[in-house]
Parts: C-alpha cells; sequence; structure tokens
C-alpha cells in the first residue's frame, strides 16, 4: 500500500468522528504485534514523511522552552511505559484546539490550547500517555492492517487534514470526508477498542511515573461535562476521542486500582503554561491587566508565576524597566531557575544592553553547564551582535560527541557561514537535516562539503563517517 493510502487509513482510525462508547465489556489485550502488516521501518518512514508535512506547513511551536518541556514531561511518561527503550518524538502545534495525536513512528503532537486547558500536570500528562499508549500498543499498525482491503482513495492532502482542523474542524472534516465514506462496522469496532486499551495503559502509565492516575478520567469528565450542551463547535479532541459517561466510569475504576496521588504540580509546568498563554495573547492589554489585578492577592508560587507571567507582557510591550524589576526579583529568589534567566537576558538584549545579556547567559552556564537552553540562546545572542568566532567555538563543543537538537545544528551552520568555513557549514546543515528525518538532503549537504574541501583531517573523516552512516540508513528495506 502506497504512502498517501496509509494516511488516509490512520485517519480513519485515529480521527474519526464515528468513534463511539465503550459496550462496558473487559476487553482483551490487543496490543499484540505480532501480526501486524507494518514493520517499525515502515512505520519511521512514514512518520518522518507526515512530520515533513506538518513541518513544512508552519504550525509547529519552536519555542525552545516549551518544547523541552514537552520532551521531558513525554520521556517521563515513556520510561514507566510498557516499551521504556522506545523511540519517541513529541512536538508542539500552535493551535489553540484542545487536542492531541499520535502518528506512526512514535511522533506525538500537542496542540498549544491543550496545554494552556489543563487544569494540573497530571491532566496533561494523562492526554499524552493516551496518545503514547497508541503506539506502544501498536494500533497506527493494527488500522493499517485492519484497513488494507479498503478501497481508500490516494490522496496526499489528508495528511494536512490534521492541522485544517486545528483551526477550523469544518474545513478538517471535509477534507476526510471522501476517506471517511463507507467505513465498515469493522473499522469502527476496531476503533473502540483502541481508545479503551489505550486509556488502561495510559493510567497505567500516568501511575508508574509518579503522576495522580485520576488525571486521565478527571480531564475527560471535566471536558463532557462542559461542552455537553454547547452551541458552538466541540474542542477537537472530543471530536477525535469521543468521551462518554461510561468511558470516564470505566477510566476512574481503572485509575482507582492504583493508590491515591497527589502529585503537585512542577514551577515548570506552570511557567510553561503561563508563556504559552502570553506567546498567543490576542490582546496583550487585557492579558496585562487581568496579571497586574491577580498580583494583588497572589501568594507564594502563584505570585511567582504571575510576575513572569506579567513580566513576559511587559517584554512584548517594550516597558522594559517594569519588566526587569520583576523578573530581577523572581532571580533572587530562585537564582537557578533556567526560565528566569532566560527571560531577563532576553529583556536586557531588547534593550539594548547586550553585555548584560551576555554575562546572564554566561552566569547560567555557571550554574547549569552545557545545558541546551542556555547554550543556544547565547549562540543566538553572540551570532547577532557577530560573534561569530565564540558562537562557533560555543556550538562545536556542544554539538560534539552528543546528539543535539536540531536548532543547535542550524546556528553552528549559520556561524561556520560567516566564519568562512563552508565545508563545516555543510556538515552542520547536513546534521540539521538528518535530525529532521530528512537524510536525503542531509547526504546532498555532505556531498557539497566534499566539493567545498579546506577542511583538516578530522573534519574529512568525520564527513566520510557520517556520509556512509546516512547512506545505509537511506537504503530501502525490504518487506517480508
Amino acid at each position: 500500500m502506497k504512502f498517501a493510502t496509509y494516511i488516509c487509513v490512520l485517519l480513519l482510525a485515529v480521527t474519526s468522528p464515528a468513534f463511539a462508547a465503550s459496550d462496558g465489556l473487559d476487553l482483551p489485550d490487543i496490543g499484540d504485534s505480532s501480526a501486524t502488516a507494518l514493520t517499525p521501518a515502515d512505520e519511521e518512514r512514514f512518520g518522518r514523511e507526515m512530520m515533513r508535512s506538518i513541518r513544512h506547513s508552519g504550525r509547529l511551536l519552536t519555542d525552545p522552552e516549551v518544547e523541552e518541556y514537552i520532551q521531558q514531561l513525554g520521556y517521563r511518561l515513556v520510561s514507566a511505559s510498557e516499551q521504556p527503550a522506545a523511540g519517541f518524538r513529541f512536538f508542539v502545534v500552535s493551535a489553540p484546539s484542545i487536542n492531541a495525536f499520535a502518528m506512526p513512528g512514535g511522533y506525538i503532537g500537542i496542540h498549544t490550547g491543550l496545554i494552556t486547558a489543563s487544569r494540573s500536570e497530571s491532566e496533561l500528562a494523562g492526554v499524552m500517555a493516551h496518545e503514547i499508549a497508541h503506539v506502544t500498543q501498536h494500533h497506527l499498525a493494527r488500522s493499517f492492517e485492519r484497513a488494507g482491503q479498503m478501497n481508500l482513495p490516494m490522496t496526499a492532502a489528508v495528511i494536512a487534514a490534521i492541522l485544517l482542523g486545528a483551526s477550523n474542524p469544518q474545513m478538517g472534516e471535509a477534507a476526510l470526508a471522501a476517506t471517511m465514506a463507507g467505513s465498515t462496522q469493522m473499522q469502527l469496532d476496531f476503533t473502540r477498542s483502541n481508545e479503551r486499551e489505550a486509556d488502561r495503559v495510559g493510567i497505567q502509565m500516568l501511575a508508574g511515573a509518579g503522576f495522580d492516575p485520576q488525571g486521565m478520567p478527571g480531564f475527560f469528565e471535566r471536558l463532557q461535562q462542559e461542552y455537553r450542551y454547547a452551541s458552538t463547535a466541540l474542542p477537537e479532541f472530543l471530536s477525535t476521542h469521543p468521551v462518554t459517561l461510561d468511558r470516564i466510569a470505566d477510566a476512574r475504576n481503572r485509575a482507582e486500582q492504583y493508590p491515591a496521588a497527589h502529585a503537585a504540580d512542577s514551577l515548570n509546568y506552570q511557567l510553561v503554561q503561563a508563556k504559552l498563554r502570553v506567546l498567543e495573547a490576542r490582546n496583550l492589554n487585557v492579558l496585562a491587566r487581568q496579571y497586574r489585578d491577580a498580583l494583588t492577592d497572589s501568594r507564594g508560587v502563584d505570585a511567582a508565576v504571575e510576575r513572569y507571567a506579567y513580566a513576559l507582557v511587559l517584554l512584548r510591550q517594550r516597558d522594559y524597566a517594569q519588566g526587569r524589576e520583576l523578573l530581577a526579583a523572581l532571580r533572587r529568589a530562585d537564582p537557578g531557575r533556567i526560565a528566569y534567566l532566560l527571560a531577563l537576558a532576553e529583556l536586557e538584549a531588547a534593550d539594548n544592553r547586550a553585555a548584560v545579556a551576555e554575562q546572564i547567559y554566561r552566569e547560567g552556564l555557571q550554574l547549569h553547564p552545557n545545558n541546551g537552553l542556555l547554550t543556544l540562546a547565547l549562540a543566538a545572542h553572540l551570532l547577532r551582535g557577530d560573534q561569530h568566532a565564540q558562537a562557533s567555538a560555543l556550538l562545536r563543543e556542544h554539538t560534539r560527541n552528543r546528539t543535539a537538537v536540531p536548532r543547535a545544528y542550524e546556528l553552528l551552520a549559520d556561524a561556520e557561514t560567516r566564519s568562512g568555513n563552508k565545508g563545516i557549514a555543510h556538515i552542520a546543515l547536513a546534521d540539521y537535516y538528518h535530525s529532521l528525518g530528512e537524510t536525503q538532503t542531509a547526504i546532498e549537504q555532505l556531498n557539497l562539503a566534499r566539493r567545498s574541501g579546506g577542511m583538516d583531517f578530522y573534519y574529512q573523516s568525520l564527513l566520510e563517517a557520517k556520509l556512509a552512516q546516512f547512506k545505509e540508513e537511506s537504503r530501502p528495506t525490504s518487506r517480508h
């Protein structure tokens, strides 16, 4: 089956609004992968293709702090799963809708609207655990297997339906209408079982990771109650994962099998929520007034979060003096908090105090050696100040003997290009594209590096080793 057909099958299985309620029966574990028609290599390839399509849509949120928080939360859950060594990639879609989705190859997408709508870290973790379970239980591969005999339209446009639905549910629904028409009862029954099992496995994962297992059913119940009589469109999560009283009751019963947990929200969770509300605010003046009023009644951690959010608003409004006062006070109270260091350094740079900003970054790295967020922020700051040699040295050290985030290689390529090291810049771009799953483009960059010349023995050897590795990875795998 070709790639476009697979996408249609996947969306039928995961995003069909025809999902129905549990029948109340205790269903068997359907997560056995022994008979799936899709190999792990196939899943990885399909996942990369879908991820490329989403990336090119421009809907990915690229804020490093939010990305890192979601990655860490996701890996904490995966470590408590039945497949702790499985490779997962978590990413954030900039969309106000309350939704999350799983794709082949362990790609898990989280909408910003879900993060801000959650009322506790356990709620957010509960939805993520549910999506992780869809992958660990091989639901996507089994959807491919079950629907393999269907005569589905061969259209790659369906890939974008997930994101179209995020901003306009009617558009997403229309894009899927042709493929959804005529789907069989067998397929719908199968998706009921998927949802039941994803709930069960996800709740087990939640408890194992130290979160409140009631976070998942609690979130489902709150959405179901809030939108039961809604005249507006349902949150996308309810369209793709319909929640009924029976399903909520079943999830609560399963959660009660684990010891009660009162997991406190991490401060990082609260700060990421606050930052997203500022980043996606439509009216900063209204938001500033809300935070200013809230500060008069807040105490303790709540006050710190409110001050941080208010300072971010002031930064966007270019009220640097008041924002500096708030962030400096937060830093004094919690000197090692990376979010405060990054925000204060950004404010100083925006206020044309580049030397002060650089000092804050370097002081942060003294407290947190090799920290990725601080390193990349400092490197970008150095590049803005035309200190490309310093940026290059910093990024070479950061990327040597480790797998870095794509942004690190992108910045390194920029620094090397400005320093006149074209061959090394192409190697960095090869690592950048490889980290995005675009191996063929990475090979092209290595060939350009070869032709550029001018590299010492170390980089020439590194180039040849990477070229051999990437070519091996790009070879098609045989199907059995």
